[in-house]
């Protein structure tokens, strides 16, 4: 008798070698996006038909955002929403000022995106420093236990970590332009909020040791491009601090690493990772296949991913689908060390029917 899907997810993580590699692919974007647009079936719908649609698919269930080990609370700070049709608009007011942020729908892409962040000054700095010293993190200890019964032998809720320092500030706060910016003109007041995003994470991370979960994953968005140039200065130290947290614990830790491979991988891995998620290699990404177990600097940081998501769509093919995996698995798949995954979403325009495809690969493949 086979693993099942979970125990596949967490053999790697437990120096188990699976049956076959564990496939996951995030089809939240995708399922959320058929939905808004009514082209989503019946059976699909809500969150016992997302699951229906994993199982029908033969993915590993992974990717339910509902799942959380923390609530965020903002003290002393008055934080606002205003939405109206295909816009948003959150704000911050503190002592030292107020901050907003805009969002707009993106009709044709089915998603919200920043049409402009929320810090781009010295005097915005400030009031963030502000929201930061006031964040704390609340224990949601009955939310995952709950999750976790109801997905079962079917996948693996993910327990996400608060975002890291830097990437709050790539990510959510400036974007990356203005992250990179306000690193140069305000180093000192910049320092001061990454610290006070680290004291706040303390909070967060208290739960997650806490909590019966067992990967713990951040969910930071990394990319080379954008985030090796502060690697050593401003974010190994961090990751290495909650890596070990973790790992004394009793988790494993996964981060998320979306973008160029070729800067992060090896830094990620040295810091103590288990595994490096939404890897993207060529013909999307910047590092062939062939090259991510070297670039990775050990054998025993898992590869999670391999299949780029922009392959579900043209140009590319079922045949080429194919062949990709198949590489893929002759390659990484042997050594009990890959868990194959889309990187990153599939995406709204994505067919759907690869996924099955890749499923069917994996179970006729034989290491």
């Amino acid at each position: 008798m086979g693993m099942t899907r979970r125990e596949r997810l967490l053999a790697p993580f437990r120096g188990v070698k699976p049956d076959r590699p564990a496939w996951l692919a995030d089809l939240s974007y995708w399922h959320e996006a058929a939905a808004s647009a009514g082209t989503l079936a019946d059976r699909y719908r809500g969150t016992e038909g997302c699951k229906l649609l994993h199982e029908d698919l033969g993915v590993c269930y992974y990717y339910d955002y509902s799942s959380r080990i923390f609530d965020c609370s903002f003290n002393a700070v008055d934080f606002a929403v205003v939405e109206t049709p295909g816009e948003r608009r959150k704000s911050w007011r503190t002592p030292a000022g107020e901050i907003s942020e805009h969002w707009r729908y993106l009709e044709s892409a089915r998603c919200w995106a920043h049409d402009s962040y929320a810090v781009k000054s010295r005097e915005d700095l400030r009031v963030l420093l502000d929201v930061w010293e006031g964040t704390r993190f609340l224990a949601c200890p009955d939310v995952y236990p709950r999750l976790d019964a109801w997905i079962g032998d079917a996948g693996l809720p993910i327990a996400p970590a608060p975002r890291s320092p830097v990437p709050a500030l790539l990510a959510d706060w400036c974007g990356v332009e203005g992250t990179v910016f306000l690193m140069a003109d305000h180093e000192d007041l910049v320092g001061e909020i990454l610290a006070a995003i680290d004291k706040a994470n303390d909070t967060a991370f208290e739960a997650l040791t806490e909590s019966p979960c067992e990967l713990v994953h951040f969910c930071d968005n990394l990319d080379s491009s954008a985030s090796t140039p502060f690697f050593d200065r401003w974010m190994r130290e961090y990751y290495e601090k909650r890596v070990a947290q973790l790992h004394r614990a009793g988790k494993f830790a996964a981060v998320h690493l979306d973008g160029r491979v070729r800067g992060l991988l090896p830094l990620l891995a040295g810091c103590g990772f288990d595994a490096v998620e939404s890897i993207t290699p060529a013909p999307v990404g910047d590092v062939k296949i062939e090259e991510l177990r070297a670039l990775a600097g050990n054998g025993k940081t898992i590869i999670w991913g391999g299949v780029p998501g922009a392959m579900f769509c043209t140009p590319w093919n079922a045949g080429d689908v194919r062949r990709h995996t198949t590489r893929l698995l002759e390659t990484l798949g042997s050594d009990g060390r890959l868990i194959v995954g889309s990187a990153d979403q599939v995406p709204p325009n994505g067919d759907t029917g690869y996924c099955r495809l890749i499923a069917d690969i994996l179970e006729g493949w034989a290491p």
